[in-house]
């Protein structure tokens, strides 16, 4: 996990170790489950110290919720800024969620299953730079597959993303690239089914 929430300059090294605690316990025990002194044992140090990083265990959530967002944001518009959009941005759009969703397992779980504890604003934020994120793949495959209906384009997005999202959900131990090889397949597959051939196109292919 530490791709995405590693110290990028704008958080110290602590920080950085909280967040990647956090993270752990919560995709493993659930959010309600972990208390900020689980937190703190974790990284050496006591719960009560965790608040001179964070003023709550809610603003942990908060923050890796945002990284996730800003991680899947950020790069979905990179690929579209320098492939534009249809079949390569399609392709590369699979490579990339696939490479997060297998990476990042543990905070992608925490994303997907704690989210509900945000407090509303939060959560309403998150959910509206959801939709951003489903709209950059919905340009993609509606440049490609212009027959489509919008609400067709967007039932394709989200069980293609829903079906990628499932390793938050694997508890087997599966070797990363072999993890990374079925996820593509199984967005080949899916988009296949749709007239959308990113076969050849991605890692795996």
């Amino acid at each position: 996990m530490a791709v995405v929430i590693a110290n990028d300059g704008t958080r110290s090294q602590r920080k950085s170790a909280l967040l990647q605690a956090a993270a752990d316990l919560f995709a493993a025990r659930g959010y309600h489950a972990v208390s900020t002194d689980d937190i703190g044992r974790a990284v050496g140090i006591s719960g009560p110290g965790v608040y001179r990083h964070f003023g709550s265990k809610v603003e942990l959530l908060t923050t890796l919720c945002d990284a996730a967002m800003d991680h899947l944001l950020d790069g979905s518009r990179a690929i579209v800024g320098s492939a534009g959009v249809g079949s390569a941005a399609t392709a590369r759009l699979v490579e990339f969620h696939v490479e997060f969703a297998a990476t990042e397992r543990a905070l992608l779980a925490v994303y997907l299953r704690e989210q509900r504890e945000l407090p509303v604003r939060e959560l309403r934020q998150l959910r509206r730079r959801q939709r951003e994120y489903e709209g950059v793949w919905c340009a993609a495959i509606s440049a490609e597959r212009a027959d489509l209906a919008e609400p067709d384009v967007r039932a394709v997005v989200k069980v293609v993303l829903s079906m990628l999202n499932g390793t938050a959900y694997i508890r087997d131990s599966i070797p990363r690239a072999r993890l990374v090889g079925l996820l593509e397949q199984l967005a080949a597959g899916a988009l296949g089914g749709v007239g959308i051939d990113i076969g050849g196109r991605t890692a795996a292919g």
